[in-house]
This record gives structure tokens, sequence and C-alpha cells, in this order.
């Protein structure tokens, strides 16, 4: 099998298949894509919303439910308990193949018929406002995580976390707020890819550091600010000219900070502990390419989210828990998962959406505990077998094609037009954000916010500018969230709410860390967190160091060792997500580990 370069049937770009792309393909008996990475990653983001929630009605009970589908949807959205229930049947609405019509306008049918359960939880006590959690308790706005206790408008894959709000992809901590990429931290705020610190805010890349402020790269530190040794006396005496707990004085620590993090180096990619692997946010793997957010992973390519053993696997955002064989996927938890959309604890699906604990399914909806199931209708062991692979000859002879005119044999993920929810729903937005213009012309469906008419009783603004004047009356306030009371709404892409509440926890939460009240909705802060984080993407570049003698004229971060390249430039390569016209100073890895402190 020999490298071949193909044109990308949605974004007309080129892409590579590389010969061990062809192997795995083989192996797993579909056909090379046409679509890029890049594009193959958004059309499976399409399919999975997190944070998204609506008021409706259970269409089983009529009471009133939250969920992350609208009311616009065809299907009927069931309240969790009656959804996991024996009291309705998805098998009632099973359905013979039609050999005279494409397969996706089959399937489409059955999804427009199929109940679906309002929202992603599993054991979740306490905790009504979440989606995407399996054992949480007493959480609020929380989404994606596992395992967590008292945390508040959290998101992105978090687990083990007790008492923290406004984290992001952090593990086994307590007391944290404004943290991203934070493992094992104790009362950690404002802080980015940190592990074992404690006591310290406004860090960026530090571990095993206590009492330590505005500092970058720092290893085994205490007392330090802005990356200044200090007695423990004269930290202390310091640290409360700070006043993070005023809301006026966090603006320019943030942007003090800043100009820290941007003359400090910082290492090409953050990989640790991994064999034979390229992309971001990776530990404890082998053999991963183009793979981001991962750890525990093994031989997988154009992943996102692979943990906790996931292996063999292309293309799949979210997957683990020992999966293994999976293929243009997401959200799957299990083993040989291809084309299909939020399977767990299942094995041999394809085409499937929200099944669980089945196997061998081909293009079923909402099955629990079933097999050999084709479009919900039931057939037997020998039925099966049969009639899979004339389905599969049939999506071959006679394919989808879409309003945009992309075709669709066996082997494309579901057409974006047949996903429940709008691109702006999705994580798509999150990760690949577009206008309302550019969505459409891409062929992607887009929902207009609904008008909400809130009665804003104060705005952000207005809010009293140090916690400990904050009343306990704060609860009973609607307020104007920044981006519409400063009139830059309109050119807000971060799915503002306009107005937002603070519970009573959180007011809790914010008197004993001692910060400021926020002057963002949920989601507009969710955003801001997601900006500090690196693209999908990965670009060629060449390491930063210069010479010595070079670093010692220029206007530049001055090394603080000696290097091993000298007095030449370094010349190391690598693939990073940093793009090159980004003003980081970003080094190889042997130049980097010189310069961690």
């Amino acid at each position: 099998m020999q490298t071949e370069t193909k044109i990308c049937q949605n974004c007309k770009t080129s892409f590579v298949i590389e010969p061990e792309d062809f192997a795995f393909y083989e192996k797993m008996q579909v056909p090379p894509p046409t679509w890029c990475p890049e594009c193959r990653m958004v059309r499976r983001m399409i399919w999975r919303n997190e944070r998204t929630l609506y008021k409706r009605i259970c269409d089983y009970t009529y009471e009133p439910i939250f969920s992350v589908y609208g009311t616009e949807v065809a299907f009927p959205v069931y309240k969790n308990e009656i959804w996991r229930s024996d009291i309705w049947d998805p098998l009632s609405y099973g359905t013979d193949y039609d050999f005279s019509r494409p397969f996706f306008e089959q399937f489409r049918e059955l999804s427009n018929k199929v109940p679906r359960q309002s929202l992603d939880q599993k054991n979740a006590i306490d905790s009504p406002y979440t989606n995407f959690v399996a054992n949480v308790k007493g959480s609020y706005l929380l989404f994606a995580a596992h395992d967590t206790e008292n945390c508040y408008c959290t998101s992105s894959n978090n687990a083990f976390d007790k008492d923290c709000m406004d984290i992001m992809r952090t593990r086994y901590s307590e007391w944290c707020y404004e943290a991203i990429n934070c493992i094992h931290c104790n009362h950690v705020v404002f802080s980015s890819f940190c592990e074992a610190c404690i006591d310290s805010a406004f860090l960026y890349d530090c571990r095993n550091c206590t009492n330590c402020f505005g500092c970058v790269n720092l290893r085994n530190k205490s007392y330090c600010i802005f990356n200044k040794q200090y007695s423990r006396d004269a930290y202390l005496e310091k640290i409360k000219t700070f006043e993070i707990e005023k809301s006026s004085e966090l603006t320019k620590l943030h942007a003090e900070f800043q100009k820290i993090i941007f003359v400090t180096p910082r290492k090409y990619a953050r990989i640790i502990r991994s064999i034979n692997v390229s992309g971001d946010d990776i530990a404890d793997s082998k053999n991963c390419h183009f793979c981001f957010f991962s750890q525990g992973a093994e031989n997988c390519k154009y992943g996102l989210t692979l943990i906790d053993g996931a292996r063999d696997i292309y293309d799949v955002t979210g997957s683990g828990v020992n999966a293994e064989l999976n293929y243009e996927s997401v959200s799957a938890l299990g083993q040989r998962i291809l084309f299909s959309s939020r399977p767990w604890y299942d094995h041999d699906l394809f085409y499937c959406d929200a099944c669980l604990d089945s196997q061998y399914l081909f293009a079923c909806i909402g099955l629990r505990n079933k097999s050999y199931c084709i479009l919900n209708k039931q057939y037997t062991k020998e039925e099966y077998e049969a009639l899979v692979p004339k389905i599969i000859d049939h999506m071959n002879a006679m394919p989808y094609t879409d309003a945009k005119g992309r075709i669709y044999k066996y082997g494309e993920f579901f057409p974006p037009e047949l996903s429940p929810f709008c691109y702006n729903e999705t994580i798509a937005q999150e990760y690949f954000p577009l206008t309302k213009e550019q969505a459409t012309e891409k062929g992607y469906r887009w929902k207009d916010p609904e008008e909400r008419n809130i009665a804003i009783t104060i705005q952000s603004q207005d809010l009293p500018d140090h916690i400990k004047d904050a009343p306990d009356d704060i609860v009973n306030q609607i307020i104007g969230c920044a981006h519409a009371s400063t009139h830059v709404l309109v050119s807000c892409n971060e799915q503002c709410t306009e107005a937002f509440k603070i519970i009573p926890q959180e007011l809790e939460f914010y008197r004993k860390m001692n910060l400021p009240l926020p002057r963002f909705c949920p989601n507009c802060r969710h955003y801001q967190r997601l900006k500090q984080r690196n693209p999908l993407k990965l670009w060629h570049r060449r390491c930063a160091c210069l010479s010595a003698e070079a670093l010692a004229k220029a206007d530049v971060y001055r090394n603080t060792a000696t290097h091993r390249h000298g007095s030449i430039p370094c010349m190391e390569e690598f693939e990073t997500s940093y793009a090159p016209e980004r003003q980081e100073i970003v080094y190889c890895e042997a130049c980097y580990n010189q310069e961690v402190a």
C-alpha cells in the first residue's frame, strides 16, 4: 500500500492517506474516507450537544423537563426515568429495509419517530441541570464530567473533582476556580496546565508548587511571585496587595499575567510519559497521532478525548473504558463501533444512535440490551448476518446525496443534515466556531436565539466590586451579562444567555474563596476558557530557541541555562498546535526542559 493524496469532498482541500491508514481500513473492512480529517471531526461533533439546554414537556408524562432537544425536533423526548424504563418498547418502531430508497432516507424516517432521553445522565444525585455526566452529586450546570461533587458551571471532561467552579478538563482537584487542565490541585485559581499545586493563583504550567502567584514553568517551588523567590513572611505580606477579591483588580492582574506568559518559553506540545505520539495534551499513551486530550491510549489516530485504555481507534470523538477497534463515531464506549453516535457499552454496532448495552445492531436508535436488529426490527442471527452485506451493497449502489451535493456511501458518517442539533448547539461551535452565514454556506443548520424577554434586575457593572459587599439577596437578582450590557452582544458568538443568576451555593463558594462575583454568564465564561486552549490542528515548525549570541543581543527572552545547540540556533523540528504566526515562544522539549525552574 502506498501513500495516497485525495481531495476532500467537503472542503475541496487535499489530504493524505498513509499506508498504516489503509491497513487500519482493511482491518475494519471499510473504504478509505472521502472527507479530510478536520471535516470528519466537525461532522462528528455536530452530533454532540453538551451544554445547550431547553425547557420543554416530556412527551410521555407531560411534565416540564430540561432537555438538550428543543421543541422543534420531530421525535418525542422522554424524561430519563421513562426513557430507561420498560413501559415503552423501541422495537415497536421497527421497519423493514427498503431497497428502493437510499439508506440515509430510511434512517432519517426512523430517527423522526423513536423517542430520545432528555439528558445523558447516569447516577446524577441532586444535579438536574447537568448533561453527559455519571456519578455526580450536588452539582449545577455541569457538563461532560464524572465522579464529581459540588461543582458548578463546569464543563469538558472533568473527573474526580470536588467543590470547584468554572473549571475545564480538571481532575482530582478541590476548591479550584477558573482552572484549565489542572490535576491534583487544591485551592488554585486562574491557572492552567498545573499539577499538584496548592494555595496559588495565576499559574501556568507549574508542578508541585505551593503559595505561588503569577508564575510560569516552575517546579517544586514555594513563596514565589511572578517567578521571583520570596521568604515566607515577605510573600504573605506582598500577596495582600493584589486584592483578587476585587473585580477591578482582577482585570489588571489578568493583563499583567498574560504579558508574562507571552514572554516565557513554552513546550511545543503537552506530551508526557508517551512514546511515538503527535498532537497535544497527551499522557501515558503510545503510537497515537493527531490526537488531542488523550490519556492512556494506544494505536489511535485523529482522535479527541481518548482515555482509559482506548486502543486501535481512528476518527473518534470521545471514547474510553477499554474501547477498541472503533471508527468514525462520537461518544463511543465499547468495541467495534462504526459510524455511530452515543453508543454506550456496546459492541459491533453500525450506524446507530443512543443504543445501550447492545451488540450486532445496524441502523438502530434507542435500543437497550438488544442483539441482531436492523432499523429497530428484530432478526435472528442468521437473518441479520445475511441481510447486512446486502444493505452495504445497496448503500454503495444507491448512495445518498445531501443538499450540498455531497455523496454518502457505506463508510461515511451520518450527513450533518440528519443531526438532531444545529451547528451552534454543539461542540463543533466550540472548537471550530462559525458565524451563521459561514455555517449555512457549509450546509450546516443554524439555530437563531430565542427571544428571551428577561427582566434584568441588575447590570453586571453595578455589582459590588468586593465580595464582602455582596449582599445575601444577590441570589434573588437577575444579572445582565457584561456582553449584553456593553452592547457587544450583536458580535458575541459565545451562546450568550444575556442574563444569569447566582445560586446560594455559588455565593458561598465566592465568599469562602474570597473571590468577586462574575460579570459574564456561564456560557461566556466557558467560551473565554476555550480561548485559552490551542486549536485541534498541527503545524510543522522549528524550535524558536536562538543562538546564545543572538539571545544576548535581541530584546527577547534570554535563556537561563546553556543549551545543547550552543552557539548556533536550535534546529529541532516538530509538529505543534501553535500556529507560526502566534506570538508565544515555542521551544522543543530539550530547550524547554533546560529553562524550566
